[in-house]
């Protein structure tokens, strides 16, 4: 068991950062019982991995010894910036997650667990961009993967308590026509609390929180263009900082059980703190002038805060097989006066629906199969693509109505192993 894990959280450090997500940037799930739920796991915990959204799930597994959960999912995101003249395609298409966890019951009170995915990200590869300059492209990768130990505490049957310190990768990189940022990483740090208590053999309630990750300061071997794909300040290439931290996040569902062993109901509410890391960042160090050689590009995503509301539904018509449905909804953090700002981070998409089944093979192993479809979301706003005379000796803004638009289908197939 200890080779099996050891390997399983390799191969989710090496790959977990290519994923791409579905709520803002962040993931609905590492493993294919918590897609299949739609995210919906707070309350009543799927298996180990749920530990990253709720620690408290380590005493609420129902294990004799142990549980080890090993995840991998195939990520299909279609993502297009169109005006009334012109549409193009991103060329980054198809992205590969893991993810892996491992729960071990210490005591009747005393759980220990350890788990590792790729929670959040965003990819795109525009080869034009069509504002401001047709020619210019425009390329973002961003993944975060999380590392959480995690110990909960059981005082009674029905109550656990979990903390979890969390240790996170992330990685970026950012091209447009006005600089070129080289992908890098660095880690970070924070937190996460979570309970969950049986109010009766029916319901079940939870709650976490999870702490704003601080992640280090970027260093970019990069270069930057004052006036974009003008010619009257030449491109500087440098050593550039930037800060974007990860959001913190809340959430509380309710399970319902009224059929035992045959129907579970689950519904969550999540907030994402968006607006306090994806508002607006800084990169510093920038030529903004050749009288200002060393000054700061203030970029302006405008993110705001998210409310994700997931049901998740499990039905157990025969001991050896359960059907699991979910649907997620949240609403874009993008408004159309934010539409220029994020030409490579098109996280439009709102609604999804989940479908998925698992197999008893034996008394200790059993397999998940899910799918995910986020169904196709827009938002148009108006995109600067150049400065014209204004009439009065000045000069005045071209703005041209672009739209952003993305769907995205998500395969998950996931291993169980529990004594």
């Amino acid at each position: 068991m200890k080779k099996i894990l050891m390997m399983a959280c390799a191969t989710t450090m090496l790959l977990a950062g290519q994923a791409m997500a579905t709520n803002g940037d962040q993931m609905l799930g590492i493993t294919a019982m918590q897609w299949a739920r739609g995210g919906a796991i707070v309350a009543s915990p799927t298996d180990a991995p749920s530990v990253l959204y709720n620690p408290a799930a380590a005493g609420m597994l129902d294990i004799d010894s142990v549980a080890f959960d090993l995840g991998s999912g195939l990520l299909h995101a279609e993502r297009s910036i169109s005006n009334r003249m012109i549409s193009t395609d991103s060329d980054s298409e198809n992205y590969f997650a893991v993810g892996a966890g491992v729960v071990g019951k210490i005591s009747d009170k005393l759980y220990f667990g350890l788990a590792a995915g790729g929670v959040a990200g965003l990819g795109t590869d525009f080869a034009q961009s069509l504002g401001p300059d047709e020619a210019t492209a425009v390329v973002t990768t961003k993944g975060l993967l999380k590392l959480t130990p995690t110990i909960a505490y059981k005082p009674t049957d029905k109550l656990s308590i979990g903390f979890s310190p969390q240790i996170g990768y992330q990685t970026l990189a950012l091209s447009n026509a006005k600089f070129d940022m080289p992908q890098t990483g660095e880690f970070g740090f924070g937190a996460s609390v979570g309970a969950i208590y049986e109010v009766s053999p029916e319901v079940q309630i939870g709650a976490s929180y999870t702490s704003e990750m601080n992640i280090s300061e970027y260093e970019f071997h990069g270069v930057f263009d004052a006036d974009g794909p003008g010619t009257s300040f030449d491109p500087v290439s440098g050593t550039y900082l930037m800060d974007m931290d990860a959001p913190a996040s809340a959430a509380f569902g309710v399970a319902f059980t009224p059929l035992d062993d045959f129907l579970l109901v689950e519904v969550d509410v999540k907030w994402i703190g968006f607006s306090d890391v994806m508002d607006s960042v800084e990169l510093k160090g920038v030529p903004v002038s050749p009288a200002n050689p060393t000054g700061t590009e203030t970029i302006s995503f405008g993110w705001e805060d998210q409310i994700v509301y997931s049901l998740g539904v499990e039905i157990s018509p025969f001991d050896s097989c359960t059907l699991r449905l979910g649907y997620n909804y949240g609403e874009t953090g993008i408004d159309p006066e934010d539409v220029q700002f994020n030409l490579g981070a098109i996280a439009t998409i709102e609604h999804h629906l989940s479908l998925g089944v698992s197999k008893q093979w034996t008394p200790n192993l059993m397999s998940t199969l899910s799918y995910t479809h986020g169904f196709e979301n827009s938002v148009t706003g108006d995109v600067q693509v150049g400065m014209a005379p204004d009439g009065e000796g000045g000069m005045t803004p071209v703005m041209v109505s672009h739209t952003l638009e993305a769907s995205q289908d998500i395969v998950y197939f996931q291993l169980s192993y529990r004594m």
